[in-house]
């Protein structure tokens, strides 16, 4: 049932002076205390409200004997019109106060008997004055041991049917260790009985929208918390105040850095808080760049991945990286070191930075593809423009689409200023200059272009050590001239420097090793390190079963087995000045 339609129930249970008893199940932290009690407060608030004069609120946490229940009941009783406010000295109840001055008149004749324990003995005696009274009986399922639900729903029978009382119990049946018991004496003692589902948006809006302290907007939680279906108000709370915590340390980078660390955290945060509801976050541990495709599950991961694949699909996550890694040791730790995150959040500034300046140049894009107006001049202003405050984050795919383009239509001095532009913002990268990736989609640059890309590469070519050209070869790719200097290291270099890297290095490593085993096409570079790198593993893999183990785990023997080593092939050709297009490319 929803919470509006829970609600209407229990304002109209709250109007009446009838005996009843009304039942509110539901799952834990889904609000059901919380909006029972603010349909109490407004009720008090309106005349005719609430049918009874006095209240109770008695929570079955670690109580163990009805005495005790009807203990509570009775010291918690306070008059209706104290109902929503805050403690004082005059908020005593009134059967309290009745009890004290019965003991009182008895003190002469019982008072060396009674002794200085008036108030104790008007405790006990305060049970026997229960009666006519509105009562909230909560957290049923965190009772204590030696309590049982059939007690305590014979003790509700009783104030109802003899006592003239209303009863609104609360709690989650399905943590109920004596749950069929329960379920025995309910409906002879149950008049209303709502089951309490609120949706995850009503979760939200109750956990995010009376916050006292925002330090941060909550939309962002909000959306990703109703997309995630969590319906948890305490977890939607606690996953808010983690976003607090960090949000300070990523105020000086593009909003778009706190969004996407918010999208992670949430998900965490559900994985944390909620692990009966969630995924493990050991399952998203598992989720590397590649491990779907590269690792061969077992059955449990493969039913774990079965289960949850869609829906983190669909919540936009993929796979999970040495940042989000940092955001769940600070869930489990309950901080975040500011210098660790600074460095991750630069990383991630840089790409919210290069979606930013991708979108402007494809806003501008629009002006060439939406239409047939006569705007060349302006079309050419405005991508110019666009390009000289962006050069940096775009790619020599994206540069080549505005050379040709300026070519194209008799722009050859901006075609030229472009590449100007784009040398000079990605000086000494000489990834940034890698002409196989072009080829390998069909893309062509005119020759003079394509000659000065090859001698800006070769201008920054590094003058490496085997480790690093293993290290780096992640990022400059299997067209760069590091490819080429790998291609020709003995096998057995390849295992020195497999078994003498670990940590974040051996993973940096693996990554780019692995970076084309699902690609359909690999060029001859690519095949050839793979190749001698298969043969590495399996000279590490005879070592040892344990080694055995992980060297498969990198699917490159397996890649090997499939596909067969490159055999009677040219020398890989990485383009010159003289002969810039890669092997089997299109020609300028």
């Amino acid at each position: 049932m929803s919470t509006k339609l829970v609600r209407q129930k229990v304002a109209e249970f709250l109007k009446t002076n009838d005996p009843g008893v009304l039942c509110i199940r539901g799952n834990w932290g889904t609000g059901k205390t919380y909006t029972w009690n603010d349909e109490l407060e407004k009720a008090a608030k309106v005349k005719g409200g609430i049918g009874l004069e006095k209240y109770a609120y008695v929570s079955l946490f670690g109580l163990n004997s009805i005495e005790e229940v009807q203990r509570q009941i009775a010291t918690q009783t306070i008059k209706r019109e104290r109902i929503g406010q805050p403690f004082d000295a005059t908020n005593l109840s009134a059967a309290y106060e009745d009890g004290v001055t019965l003991v009182k008149k008895l003190a002469g004749r019982f008072g060396g008997f009674l002794g200085d324990g008036y108030y104790g003995a008007a405790a006990s005696l305060m049970t026997l004055l229960i009666r006519n009274r509105l009562i909230c009986i909560d957290d049923l399922e965190r009772k204590g041991v030696h309590l049982r639900s059939g007690d305590v729903l014979g003790l509700i029978s009783q104030l109802t049917e003899e006592r003239n009382c209303k009863v609104a119990l609360l709690l989650n049946d399905e943590r109920l260790d004596d749950r069929p018991q329960f379920e025995g004496f309910l409906e002879k003692v149950v008049d209303l009985n709502l089951r309490f589902i609120p949706s995850a948006s009503e979760s939200a809006a109750t956990a995010l929208d009376n916050l006292k302290a925002a330090p941060i907007p909550t939309d962002d939680v909000r959306e990703q918390t109703i997309l995630l279906g969590i319906d948890n108000i305490r977890v939607i709370r606690k996953i808010y105040s983690i976003v607090s915590d960090i949000a300070p340390m990523l105020k000086d980078y593009k909003p778009g850095v706190l969004k996407a660390v918010t999208k992670s955290l949430v998900l965490f945060g559900w994985c944390n808080y909620q692990p009966e509801m969630a995924p493990t976050l050991n399952f998203l541990k598992a989720i590397g760049e590649y491990s779907f495709a590269t690792q061969p599950p077992n059955e449990e991961v493969a039913k774990l991945r079965e289960k949850w694949e869609p829906k983190l699909r669909q919540y936009g996550y993929t796979h999970t990286d040495d940042f989000d890694l940092v955001l769940m040791d600070g869930i489990i730790n309950g901080y975040f070191d500011p210098t660790v995150v600074a460095v991750y959040a630069t990383e991630l500034n840089k790409i919210e930075q290069s979606a930013e300046a991708n979108a402007k140049l494809e806003k501008a894009w629009d002006s060439y593809r939406n239409s047939f107006d006569d705007n060349g001049e302006e079309l050419v202003a405005e991508l110019m423009e666009c390009f000289e405050a962006n050069a940096q984050f775009y790619s020599l795919g994206t540069t080549s689409q505005l050379i040709d383009l300026f070519g194209r239509i008799g722009h050859q001095e901006e075609a030229k200023k472009v590449f100007d532009l784009y040398e000079k913002a990605h000086d000494g990268d000489v990834s940034a200059f890698d002409v196989e990736r072009l080829f390998r989609f069909g893309m062509e640059l005119p020759k003079d272009i394509l000659a000065r890309v090859v001698k800006a590469r070769e201008g920054v070519k590094p003058d490496l050590s085997n480790d690093a050209l293993f290290l780096g070869l992640k990022e400059a790719g299997f067209g760069s001239d590091i490819a080429a200097q790998l291609a020709k290291l003995p096998v057995e270099e390849y295992v020195r420097v497999l078994t003498s890297h670990r940590g974040e290095e051996l993973l940096k490593i693996r990554e780019g090793l692995t970076d084309y085993l699902n690609v359909s096409n690999p060029t001859n570079i690519a095949i050839e390190i793979m190749s001698r790198a298969a043969d590495a593993l399996q000279v590490i893999a005879a070592r040892s079963p344990l080694d055995s183990a992980r060297a498969h785990t990198w699917q490159l023997i397996q890649w090997q087995k499939k596909f067969g080593r490159l055999h009677d092939v040219e020398p890989p050709v990485i383009p010159t000045a003289k002969d810039a297009p890669v092997e089997g490319a299109p020609t300028a």
